[in-house]
């Protein structure tokens, strides 16, 4: 059967071209958002967030939608493996879309200060794509770091440091490290990525937020 209307709505992959128009509504979305208390947790931050880029989404009419938090689920067996954060869909597969994993960083504790970069590195956060928890099949996602003090000069090189130290578990592509971002004109608080997975390579675009 023909495919009717337009093709691009069927791709496996989601399309390059609209990666910086995400990136762009989150940064630009967080300058007007309502930022949370210091030691709020990542779940309700991520849900008042996602709802405030929905009306950016809808007011610069960009061509995809936003999900409310999702489960990803095995194939075979239906079973949930993982649940996202936000997810952008494009086109009509469920299983092509852009997602971001949050995390929160420099979480200020009354008694400590608390880093958060191996839970942001780890099983619970970019090793989710690493592991096919996320994005199977996929070439891109991203990470959101909130970052609970605000110090972005302090989160970003903590965050690399973690991603250099891992790198054998991350598939960092050699010769690569927390960089600046190829999309957003070396914006310092978008930053990316490069992995070789099994069959593919992958980016991850990661986006620093100051609370």
């Amino acid at each position: 059967m023909a495919t009717v209307g337009d093709a691009s709505l069927w791709a496996d992959l989601f399309p390059d071209h609209l990666i910086p128009n995400i990136l762009e509504l989150v940064v630009k979305t967080w300058q007007s958002f309502q930022k949370p208390q210091p030691l709020d947790h990542e779940v309700p931050i991520s849900r008042r967030f996602r709802e405030a880029l929905r009306r950016g989404k809808d007011l610069h009419e960009l061509p995809f939608t936003i999900w409310a938090e999702s489960s990803e689920t095995d194939p075979d067996t239906g079973k949930e493996i993982a649940r996202i954060d936000i997810r952008f869909l494009h086109g009509w597969k469920e299983g092509v879309y852009f997602a971001f994993e949050c995390k929160r960083l420099r979480i200020p504790y009354r008694s400590k200060l608390k880093s958060n970069t191996g839970e942001y590195v780890g099983t619970n956060g970019m090793m989710r794509f690493i592991a096919g928890r996320y994005s199977r099949g996929l070439t891109s996602g991203g990470m959101i770091g909130y970052v609970m003090d605000g110090k972005l000069d302090a989160a970003i090189p903590a965050v690399k440091k973690a991603i250099e130290k891992d790198r054998e578990d991350l598939r960092l592509v050699s010769g690569t490290s927390l960089h600046f971002s190829s999309m957003m004109h070396r914006k310092r608080a978008v930053k990316e990525t490069r992995h070789n997975l099994m069959k593919r390579k992958f980016t991850i675009h990661h986006v620093f937020l100051a609370v």
